[in-house]
């Protein structure tokens, strides 16, 4: 979380980011946010949402009402993700790290945290982005 604190890069061109939180070897969760939406059926959803792998039913409903006391929204299930329909939108470094670091603390979790971004060329990316670079994504592909 510090090299995230630490470095720099431009908010407007985060398109997604993603904290993984580890919980054991097949167990693990992930909150996350598209800047275009979440596909919800065939309608994006816009909000934080959140995936879950082998965990228990009263521990993904924990999540659902942390993120959603935090950020607001309606919550919506699919399979094994969870949506905050309507809920508040961020990009920026801190906003990250500190959910990153609220969920490693209360959930007791490893964090891997990665942020993907487009409109930015490999040459100015360096100049741009200044954490390491297998933790920022550049989306390939014209604009």
């Amino acid at each position: 979380m510090n090299e995230l604190r630490n470095g720099a890069y431009p908010a407007e061109n985060a398109n997604h980011w993603e904290i993984k939180c580890l919980q054991g070897e097949h167990r693990h969760f992930g909150v996350f946010w598209y800047r275009y939406g979440t596909p919800y059926d065939k309608e994006p959803v816009n909000g934080i949402c959140f995936y879950f792998n082998d965990l228990p039913y009263e521990q993904v409903q924990d999540i659902a009402n942390f993120l959603n006391s935090k950020y607001g929204g309606k919550i919506l299930f699919r399979q094994t993700r969870g949506f905050l329909q309507g809920s508040k939108e961020f990009a920026d470094k801190d906003s990250i790290a500190k959910l990153a670091e609220e969920l490693s603390t209360k959930y007791n979790a490893p964090i891997e945290i990665t942020i993907e971004f487009e409109k930015i060329d490999k040459e100015n990316q360096e100049k741009m982005i200044t954490f390491p670079p297998g933790k920022a994504l550049p989306i390939v592909g014209p604009d």
